[in-house]
């Protein structure tokens, strides 16, 4: 039976970092406080909240408008060599896509990019500090053992979640968290360029 290599999206496969970081920004004009939203590499979501001032209730709202615009964009390129790596890994694995994104957005990127075909699904499912409850989700979607499968994300919360869903996790340096704070969570693998994915499964 084929392992599973499961890649979060925004900041692991999709350069939307500028994207988000500017839709955000334009969002929070007049309605939060003053913060920098490229805190989030060094400091992680969780801190990015807390200094934002948007309460817990709007959170929801706020990501979906994030997710709205981000549909509009037509210049969210993929970090280079992930296209080599993907072919490659759908050669021996079965490759699947879990992100707070739309699947809509991932969707018109994979196709642009005309890879949409190397992936046996796209798990799209809201989530802000329960990411393993996501992962678990996906894994009884699917059928897959948690043994079977290696998650690759780019940010801390994606470390603890794989942690606490008992799924073993590549961190990515290039994404929305920092080498330093990746490091801190102690991921089980660190790789600082798509072809060392191939190289740590």
């Amino acid at each position: 039976m084929k392992k599973y290599i499961v890649f979060d999206f925004d900041g692991t496969i999709a350069d939307t970092y500028n994207n988000v970081f500017d839709i955000a920004n334009d969002l929070k004009k007049d309605r939060y406080k003053e913060i920098n939203f490229k805190d989030i590499r060094d400091h992680g979501f969780r801190y990015l909240i807390q200094k934002s001032g948007i309460s817990l209730r709007k959170i929801p709202k706020f990501i979906y408008q994030i997710k709205s615009k981000l549909k509009k964009e037509n210049n969210i390129k993929l970090f280079p060599e992930i296209l080599d790596v993907f072919k490659k890994l759908s050669e021996k694995y079965n490759l699947g896509i879990v992100s707070s994104n739309s699947e809509i957005n991932i969707r018109i990127v994979l196709k642009r990019y005309n890879i949409e075909n190397l992936f046996n699904f796209i798990y799209s499912d809201s989530f802000l500090f329960g990411k393993h409850l996501v992962l678990k989700r996906m894994c009884k979607k699917y059928k897959i053992n948690p043994d079977d499968v290696i998650y690759v994300g780019d940010e801390d919360r994606d470390i603890i979640a794989s942690k606490k869903a008992k799924i073993k996790i590549i961190a990515v340096t290039w994404g929305f968290n920092s080498e330093k704070l990746l490091k801190k969570n102690k991921p089980d693998y660190l790789v600082n360029s798509p072809k060392e994915i191939l190289e740590k499964i």
